[in-house]
């Protein structure tokens, strides 16, 4: 990546998303970093004698993280399946397609599985095509050990221009790794655990599953899906409790699938018996899913934990007419956001990409006005969100799910210079000009990545 500028005054509408000072008139960058936000005058009494302005039209605000987001994947996918002009859009309408023909289908085409040089290609391929939606970082869960090495060769050869927390997969349940004992070995060989790295790449919670897919009847729910039939368990309460006291006693948190009410509940007594609030908390343990029934109770205990509810309202978009025609009226709340928001547990927004829409442009509309794909009438329209509300889930939440708070998801002194320039402001905007935003322009660390060609 080049190198940024040394110093920078941008001026404009900037919303920070800082609840200390959430409106700005300007800010001083330096080198990476921003130094100052404030007023125009404020800035300008800051800023070096000469320092150059930039006067920008829109809104400023801090670059979107998606927090569940296979970007490797999706990389090696647009390798495959679209041509080297094609944008953003097109891009992220191939993937829809793809995934709508065969929601099984291998992520890479052939006899032979990537090598490492198809992976730092990919990972070059899907970043400006990520850049031009206006993200400046992601979340890459379920990462295996090759896509691990995917991402620090790209990191070791200065190719990252997107900021990446890598969720290592231990690979639990598949004929390699059969067993608790098994996944615990794969990760005392991973050099680093849950925090380690740099703001280029971090490593985040271990992924592991739960329960299995909603659509496919598998997601483990306290009411039956029908009879006796409550889903699928992956790993049973009590292997998981070892499994989590296991990886925390090594540094490692967990981000676990966890589709379902029981299977909710009970990854929240794994975790609760694992280790003390605050240890939790600070390993960045996930509930990632969780829209099928989440009970009030462990929305609380999630609070109170400092769990993450890593939540995709693309999942739910898809899935809602398929999920309606199996639970009928039970669907209604289906991906409870605006529960969990009001319950105090961090939100951080994502998309499952790219098996699932993941342009914020068309998944914020979707937390706000619960329209679900096939389906005639908004579903559960009580559990939407503002605008505002999922902007500050893509930043802020997705921030603290990285391990970068007050460093990105904010625009305040300290914090990485990571903004992207939108022709709407989302604290003004409604969810369908939201939808109809234009991306001007993304900077990560004082570069721009991406600029609109006007």
């Amino acid at each position: 990546m080049s190198e940024p500028a040394p110093a920078l005054v941008v001026v404009g509408r900037i919303r920070t998303m800082d609840p200390d000072r959430p409106h700005a008139e300007a800010m001083l960058v330096v080198g990476d970093t921003v130094a100052v936000v404030g007023s125009v005058a404020e800035v300008r009494a800051v800023a070096a004698p000469g320092t150059p302005e930039d006067h920008v039209d829109g809104t400023v605000l801090p670059g979107f993280i998606d927090a569940h987001a296979h970007a490797q994947r999706a990389g090696l996918k647009a390798l495959q399946l679209v041509g080297p002009d094609a944008d953003a859009r097109a891009f992220s309408a191939a993937m829809l397609a793809d995934g709508d023909a065969d929601p099984d289908a291998p992520d890479w085409l052939g006899d032979e599985p990537p090598a490492l040089e198809d992976r730092v290609a990919a990972i070059r391929r899907v970043q400006p095509l990520l850049h031009a939606m206006g993200f400046t970082g992601v979340v890459d869960p379920a990462v295996s050990l090759p896509e691990l090495e995917g991402w620090r060769e790209a990191h070791r050869r200065g190719a990252l221009t997107l900021r990446v927390v890598a969720m290592p997969w231990p690979e639990l349940g598949t004929p390699a790794v059969p067993d608790v004992d098994a996944a615990l070995a794969v990760l005392d060989g991973i050099s680093g655990s849950t925090g380690a790295g740099d703001d280029w790449l971090r490593l985040g919670p271990v992924k592991v599953y739960h329960d299995g897919e909603g659509m496919k009847g598998e997601a483990l729910l306290e009411r039956p899906w029908s009879g006796d039939d409550h889903g699928v368990r992956r790993i049973s309460a009590g292997e998981f409790a070892r499994l989590a006291a296991g990886c925390v006693e090594r540094g490692w948190g967990l981000g676990v699938h966890a589709v379902g009410s029981r299977a909710v509940a009970e990854v929240l007594d794994g975790l609760e018996a694992a280790a003390p609030a605050e240890v939790v908390a600070a390993l960045r343990c996930q509930l990632v899913h969780a829209y099928l029934e989440p009970s009030a109770a462990s929305m609380e205990r999630a609070a109170r934990l400092g769990v993450v509810a890593s939540l995709q309202p693309s999942i739910a978009w898809k899935n809602a007419a398929g999920l309606r025609a199996r639970l009928g009226d039970r669907v209604t709340e289906v991906n409870p956001m605006r529960s969990w928001l009001d319950a105090g547990v961090v939100v951080a927004m994502g998309s499952d990409a790219p098996y699932f829409p993941f342009d914020p442009r068309e998944v914020v509309p979707v937390a706000v006005t619960r329209r679900m794909r096939d389906v005639e009438e908004p579903e559960g329209p009580a559990q939407g969100i503002s605008v505002l509300e999922a902007v500050d889930a893509y930043t802020r939440g997705a921030a603290h799910a990285s391990y970068a708070d007050g460093r990105r998801g904010v625009l305040r002194p300290g914090a990485l210079a990571d903004w992207v320039l939108l022709d709407v402001d989302p604290d003004r905007c409604s969810a369908e000009e939201f939808a109809r935003a234009l991306v001007l322009r993304t900077e990560v660390g004082g570069c721009t990545v991406f600029r609109a060609e006007m």
